[in-house]
């Protein structure tokens, strides 16, 4: 009788084993779960007529940080304004633009190719974008940025000029109302726009000279009637509507000649 009982107690010690074990592999597994950081989706959705493949990616050398605040009356608005980075390039006549919303997070980016004659703004929050890819075109164009810079359709040099992180530039002034047909996509009545825009587009985007030549002759004739296309953003810019609502647009600092490759997928990074 002694070996039924010894083959018993070696059968009920291997099932506590293997239970152990199992048990073993599925707590870990669990754990290993459980530690495993989410990761956002990569996928974007592009809209418009061309295809935008995910690993599409823009080399920059160039990089302007600013920061923006909005003020209701004179009260500053706690986590309100957005922090920006305008990228451009010295080998390509290629920018972009990133803005992220401090209120809300959303991440928005502007590719403009002026070899390519495209353009693609993007969308992203939590993990998610979307975007539109369409053709570059100067008259109307006007990427996300702070103070809906659709405002600017006229403006007035006043002769002005001051030195901003090291790139001197020329103040225009602005007053439209939205009754303007060229004001789009705002709800405030009336706008005094102070922008500060290079006096030299090169010493802030050095491809500038590589855009195609009917760009060059367009975006002078555009100046010299008033306009300014937002090929080159102003380095500062203080904008007051008719309500009391105020945006200020400063620039912190420049980089210059530190490569950076920003991709598509990026807007989807924490």
């Amino acid at each position: 009788m002694k070996i039924p009982i010894i083959t018993a107690a070696l059968v009920s010690l291997l099932a506590i084993s293997a239970h152990a074990q199992l048990l073993q592999k599925i707590t870990g597994k669990k754990k290993a779960a459980e530690e495993v950081p989410a990761t956002p989706d990569p996928k974007l959705i592009i809209g418009g007529d061309d295809a935008v493949s995910i690993d599409s990616a823009y080399e920059y050398d160039w990089a302007v940080y600013q920061e923006s605040e909005a003020f209701q009356g004179n009260q500053r608005v706690i986590d309100g304004g957005e922090d920006i980075v305008i990228y451009y390039s010295s080998t390509q006549a290629v920018f972009n633009i990133q803005l992220k919303s401090r209120s809300t997070g959303t991440k928005y980016y502007f590719f403009g190719d002026l070899e390519k004659e495209s353009q693609l703004k993007l969308a992203g929050v939590e993990g998610v974008a979307s975007g539109d890819k369409s053709k570059l075109e100067l008259e109307g164009m006007e990427p996300v940025y702070p103070g809906e810079i659709g405002y600017l359709s006229e403006l007035r040099r006043t002769g002005s000029k001051k030195v901003i992180a090291g790139v001197a530039c020329e103040e225009y002034v602005a007053q439209n109302l939205r009754h303007d047909p060229r004001v789009v996509n705002t709800s405030h009545t009336k706008v005094t726009a102070y922008v500060w825009i290079p006096l030299d587009p090169h010493s802030v985007f050095p491809g500038y000279s590589l855009m195609p030549e009917h760009f060059k002759l367009q975006i002078e004739r555009m100046r010299r009637e008033g306009s300014y296309p937002p090929v080159v953003m102003p380095l500062e810019m203080f904008l007051e509507y008719g309500n009391g609502d105020k945006v200020f647009t400063h620039t912190t600092h420049i980089i210059m000649k530190e490569r950076r490759k920003v991709g598509l997928g990026d807007i989807n990074q924490p």
